[in-house]
């Protein structure tokens, strides 16, 4: 039976890039109005960006400084990957009831009344079956059914008993467990809290992998990320507007096993044993980050009605859910929080197109016509970010712009353009970028705010981006087939300018390369080649 509140399978939204980032977007100017901005890389094993409006740029960073304070501090009780974290000593207590502090203590209650409240759908023993999924995967098959079923009796165990009178909480078994569908959540928003208590900072964005939140005078929109077209120049699958609301996604996009051809979610369903395929993601807005986090990853493994249900119930909670064949599923209340150009796409049988634009009078000598770009293909662009660090503690990104040129040196497409604050704003280093800088001279149909903008997504791992050209020009027209120039630029505040570009022929003929990497730059490879299937 249709859903009533399901949308059709999608086509590519076909709204100009341009306008889409100029909707409300999120902007990095230094200006009481303006938001000032920072972008760090592993941090909580992801990325993090960080929008703070306040009364000057001391007042920022101190703010920036609070927010990392508090993120290390709830690491060190909470991280499952830290052999010295608080929880990790609590977890070699089995069977002992210990005093715990009041975040492990918070957390544990909150993901008891979560698989409570989700009949078993969130659990934090499912970590067993992400540990047997890993070591299968290494070997190149699926867990057999004997294995799966072993996992499953050791999850049965009950995990903890928590004592309110005493304060004390007993690990009851040596099933592996872990609270990241919840603990990141939670740290998020905590931070947001650390930050707000500063005087003359009126408002924040904070997103660490795709785990969001919005407070105090925070203003602009947050692009949701298609978990069937995941990458960083992907047109926003809608756009919302969430303010003092927490903003979770959770999906397949970013993380999962490939076995023999076959992606496999990360997720899995505690009650089955198998990884989820119905649901390719879910983003979740709910008041409290801990609440979204944990939701977020419940939709993907409860029915979509179940997911509804769940959701509604929850105060002034909504959920945008996309199933493994493209459709598309909202809860009563996501309208709420939806930008209306977006909920009109939505709500019609399918994307539209836009009306085609009037031909321009050439002013140039007529020219054989190229060959059109085939729409089966894209270009594809993986990079990662070097860490300067060397030891896999925090460091800052680097302002990083990718971009086409054409063969006479005239800008195509920007792909992305990443800032952070330093020195007297954010836009102090652009110029540093030196051949992006000199194309944006000459491209006069976007500026500088219409290519920032604030990303849900499900949570990847730190310094690995990837970003894919479609065909299609800064106005949304597609290209001919031919001669281009693909740059990456890099320039690290008070560090080096990087530079790599690659001369390609886009045609017929599909082509994977690898890049020379450089300071900045760890790695870079480009692919041209035919759109691949989503991953289902």
């Amino acid at each position: 039976m249709k859903h009533p509140h399901t949308a059709p399978p999608r086509r590519p939204f076909r709204l100009l890039t341009c306008l889409v980032l100029g909707l409300g977007c999120l902007t990095a100017g230094a200006s009481a109005d303006e938001p000032h901005v920072f972008s760090h890389e592993s941090v909580m094993g992801t990325s993090l960006e960080l929008r703070v409006w306040a009364d000057g740029r001391d007042l920022a960073r101190d703010a920036e400084a609070r927010v990392l304070g508090e993120i290390d501090r709830l690491s060190a009780i909470l991280s499952g990957y830290d052999p010295n974290s608080e929880f990790s000593r609590w977890r070699r207590a089995t069977g002992r009831p210990m005093a715990v502090s009041p975040p492990l203590w918070d957390l544990l209650q909150a993901a008891d009344a979560w698989r409570t409240r989700s009949a078993g759908a969130f659990d934090p023993r499912v970590e067993i079956l992400s540990k047997l999924w890993t070591e299968s995967a290494a070997n190149g098959r699926e867990p057999s059914a004997d294995a799966t079923r072993q996992a499953l009796d050791v999850l049965a165990s009950p995990a903890w008993r928590l004592d309110a009178d005493a304060r004390t909480a007993a690990p009851l078994s040596e099933c592996p467990l872990s609270l990241n569908a919840i603990a990141k959540g939670y740290i998020v928003e905590r931070a947001c809290d650390a930050a707000m208590k500063l005087g003359g900072v009126r408002g924040l964005v904070l997103n660490v992998g795709g785990d969001l939140r919005a407070v105090g005078e925070a203003v602009g929109a947050i692009g949701v990320v298609d978990p069937l077209a995941d990458s960083e120049s992907s047109t926003p699958l809608t756009v919302i507007e969430v303010p003092d609301r927490a903003v979770a996604s959770s999906g397949r996009s970013q993380r999962g096993f490939s076995i023999n051809g076959r992606w496999h979610s990360h997720i899995f369903d505690p009650r089955t044993g198998q990884p989820v395929e119905a649901v390719a993601g879910a983003t979740v807005v709910a008041p409290r980050s801990a609440d979204a986090d944990a939701l977020a990853t419940i939709c993907n493994v409860l029915t979509p009605d179940e997911s509804l249900g769940l959701v509604d119930a929850t105060a002034d909670a909504a959920c945008l859910i996309v199933l493994a064949d493209g459709r598309t599923v909202r809860s009563a209340r996501w309208t709420r929080y939806e930008h209306p150009a977006f909920a009109q796409s939505a709500a019609s049988p399918v994307g539209q197109e836009p009306k085609p634009a009037k031909a321009e009078k050439s002013t140039e000598a007529e020219k054989p016509a190229a060959a059109p770009w085939n729409a089966d293909y894209e270009l594809a662009v993986d990079f990662e970010i070097n860490n300067p660090s060397d030891a896999g503690r925090r460091y800052r990104r680097p302002y990083v712009a990718v971009w086409v040129e054409d063969k006479e040196g005239r800008p195509v497409r920007n792909l992305i353009l990443w800032l952070s604050q330093g020195g007297a704003g954010p836009f102090q280093w652009v110029p540093d970028l030196k051949r992006w800088y000199r194309a944006d001279q000459l491209r006069k149909q976007t500026d500088k705010r219409e290519m920032i903008f604030t990303m849900a997504r499900a949570t990847r791992a730190p310094g690995k981006y990837k970003v894919v050209w479609d065909g299609k020009n800064d106005l949304g027209k597609l290209a001919p087939q031919g001669d281009y120039t693909i740059f990456i630029e890099a320039v690290r505040e008070h560090g080096t300018y990087q530079s790599i570009r690659k001369d390609v022929t886009l045609a017929a003929t599909p082509f994977t390369e690898d890049l020379k990497g450089n300071v900045e730059i760890k790695s870079a490879t480009i692919a041209y080649r035919r759109k691949p299937e989503p991953k289902k």
